[in-house]
């Protein structure tokens, strides 16, 4: 977790931070720890994962609970400039590298068979922001957000304050939209708790597309790389990595890596992506609590890295806490 800490000890937690995520993503691509696979048993391997994950999925049907997120921006140069004038108090010398420290907690109520999904999110703290050189605490404009979400199969509806008096909200105001009217609704117009199992996308939709690529052409292959799938025991549990190559443009390969734990359902733990030369663009992981027979997420983390320098630009450590749920056993 990164802590904020309006001294230079933030600055020395947020290298800590850049270098676990990276020795740890470079310890984990290390192929002795993990038995190749011949191309043969690979179909059979993500099929088995793609059901196990999907039918885990399908069972949801009803999930309450709270998110509690620690959020980091890291911003520099204009960016850094931007968010100094626009967001801090804007006293002093510009800083070269700021930093945007974010506690938000989201309570949810999924009814997934209803199509009914509530969400409430807010914050009981301020935005923090520091000029990671020096540690200088820059202060912040404004109060944190609130608001209450009601999302069905047909409408959004959206509560916010309205008008507020010293930093208390002395009037709300609600919008219900259709869905089919909602410009900004087409994806994700809401905080999901179902989209904590993703990796930009469904695991299963992913697998799938693989698999129909190597059913449609005998293999995934870009230029000289091709997909690998290892196997690894540790006593009784036993993990895949798939690492998988995709063309960016005529000249760009970037490689995402994808781990799956038995001892979680076969739900993924890990997902890199990594360019050429293994510099990391993204990592993020996974921890679950088994619960009536489902597997649902307990702990997430995600860090982005810039594609320029490799610098961390983003890290969010994720907490479910407080759910309940009641699970089909169909």
């Amino acid at each position: 977790m990164l802590a904020y800490k309006k001294t230079k000890t933030g600055i020395f937690l947020l290298l800590i931070l850049v270098a676990s995520a990276k020795s740890e993503s470079i310890k984990d691509n290390n192929a002795a720890e993990y038995e190749l696979l011949p191309y043969r048993r690979i179909p059979e391997i993500l099929n088995m994962i793609s059901s196990r994950v999907q039918n885990n999925y399908k069972r949801i049907r009803t999930w309450e609970g709270k998110v509690e997120s620690e959020v980091d921006y890291i911003y520099e140069g204009k960016n850094a400039e931007r968010i100094f004038k626009t967001n801090t108090h804007d006293i002093g010398e510009t800083p070269r590298i700021v930093m945007n420290h974010a506690d938000t907690t989201i309570e949810f109520s999924l009814d997934a068979e209803k199509d009914y999904l509530y969400v409430h999110s807010y914050s009981d703290k301020l935005f923090q922001y520091m000029d990671l050189d020096t540690g200088r605490d820059l202060g912040a404009k404004g109060i944190p957000g609130e608001g209450r979400s009601i999302l069905t199969k047909e409408y959004r509806t959206q509560c916010r304050a309205d008008t507020r008096h010293k930093n208390v909200v002395t009037s709300r105001k609600a919008i219900k939209q259709k869905l089919q009217d909602c410009s900004g609704c087409q994806k994700s117009p809401v905080f999901d708790p179902r989209e904590s199992f993703e990796a930009g996308e469904p695991i299963w939709e992913t697998l799938q597309h693989i698999l129909g690529q190597i059913n449609k052409d005998g293999e995934w292959k870009v230029g000289e790389y091709s997909l690998k799938v290892g196997e690894r025991k540790v006593g009784d549990v036993i993990q895949y990595r798939i690492i998988t190559p995709a063309k960016i443009t005529e000249v760009d390969i970037l490689f995402s890596t994808m781990v799956f734990s038995s001892e979680k359902g076969f739900n993924v733990i890990l997902f890199k992506v990594a360019d050429i030369n293994d510099r990391i663009l993204q990592n993020a992981t996974w921890d679950y609590e088994l619960m009536e027979g489902i597997y649902l997420p307990k702990k997430t983390t995600q860090q982005n890295y810039t594609g320029k320098d490799g610098g961390l630009s983003y890290n969010r450590e994720s907490s479910f806490k407080n759910c309940k749920r009641s699970i089909s056993f169909e």
